[in-house]
């Protein structure tokens, strides 16, 4: 299984296109948050981070993911994937190593999305200057916002790497995933604005509600329901990867 996850992570990285991947997401956020400062106040450090993470996070996110199943698709374009399928190594084993490295890939966008939105803003903000961000209730208040994105994001990443794979075996193609992924998050919008509306337990702890998870700073909703929603989106995944199991090991190539 090691061996496996390792053999997936050196495809990704050994191209180096990822390396790309990094880089584009580095040049927007900074260019974002440059024109932020030039139309924003310097008190604004909470709302610009906050901003910038919810800009970005569900699309880092997908990025990742995509990002992570070309290999797997080219595999299986080429019938390479054959060659793997017909040695010892269960398919459960190989399914389970594309997935880690997909959820890998993607955790290291977020963090890259972190560390380049908290540095450029607290340069071109002052983080540290007196008055700027630590006199301020609201601004701490939003940067904190943006903090419990990023970690949600995390959370969401693995529901989402599960349910794109999935989608992935059953359309056999890239772009009908993708496309599928566009639907499930413009749902998630959807039912997001309706939980703000009217609060749905049933609805909000159901698969359809973790898939736009609630931030319980700038949203009214309780930080146990948030938490319950955090520990249902790795419930959920199990699952979902069960059947992709199924789906994988049922599959012709």
């Amino acid at each position: 299984m090691l061996k496996l996850i390792k053999i997936e992570l050196f495809k990704l990285f050994a191209a180096k296109k990822i390396f790309y991947v990094f880089g584009g997401f580095i040049c927007v956020i900074s260019l974002l948050i440059l024109y932020l400062r030039m139309v924003a106040p310097e008190s604004s450090f909470g709302n610009v981070f906050k901003t910038s993470s919810d800009t970005f996070s569900i699309f880092a996110m997908i990025v990742g993911v995509i990002v992570a199943l070309v290999p797997f698709y080219q595999e299986i374009q080429q019938k390479t994937i054959k060659s793997l399928l017909v040695t010892p190594v269960k398919r459960v084993e190989i399914l389970f190593s594309k997935l880690f490295a997909s959820i890998f890939v993607s955790f290291l966008i977020l963090a890259v999305l972190f560390l380049t939105s908290f540095i450029t803003t607290t340069l071109l903000f002052g983080f540290f200057t007196i008055g700027a961000y630590s006199s301020s209730a609201d601004t701490m208040l939003t940067f904190t916002a943006g903090l419990i994105q990023i970690i949600t994001t995390f959370f969401t990443t693995i529901f989402y790497s599960t349910t794109i794979i999935c989608l992935f075996l059953i359309t056999n193609s890239l772009s009908g995933t993708l496309v599928g992924v566009v639907l499930l998050r413009g749902l998630g919008e959807l039912i997001s604005r309706s939980l703000l509306d009217k609060n749905n337990l049933l609805l909000s702890f159901s698969p359809l509600g973790v898939l736009n998870i609630l931030n319980p700073v700038s949203r009214n909703i309780s930080i146990i329901s948030y938490t319950i929603q955090l520990l249902l989106t790795v419930i959920y995944s199990i699952v979902i990867f069960y059947i992709d199991t199924k789906l994988f090991e049922n599959k012709e190539f």
